[in-house]
């Protein structure tokens, strides 16, 4: 948690602090463990008041193509091409 909060990502709230009125969030989180490292794993869908922070963001549109719909466009012509893109930095 302290690269979130040396990058600005994060900021610590002392205990002390002052109630907030507006719309202000504070996800709950915890780390998960793969095999030697840590991550952290934030919970957007848990609920306070009744309310998720999940709840309150807009959902987009659905830019996954269907699975269904490469299958078939993929047996349309004689000859299908397949490639992967990969950026170096």
């Amino acid at each position: 948690m302290s690269d979130y909060v040396e990058n600005g990502y994060a900021s610590v709230v002392p205990v002390d602090a002052p109630a907030v009125r507006s719309k202000t969030f504070y996800i709950p989180h915890f780390y998960a463990s793969v095999l030697t490292k840590f991550r952290v794993v934030f919970d957007c869908s848990a609920k306070f008041d009744g309310v998720s922070l999940n709840d309150e963001l807009l959902q987009g549109p659905d830019l996954v193509t269907r699975l269904l719909g490469v299958l078939i466009r993929f047996r349309q012509e004689a000859i299908a091409v397949v490639g992967e893109i990969k950026l170096f930095s």
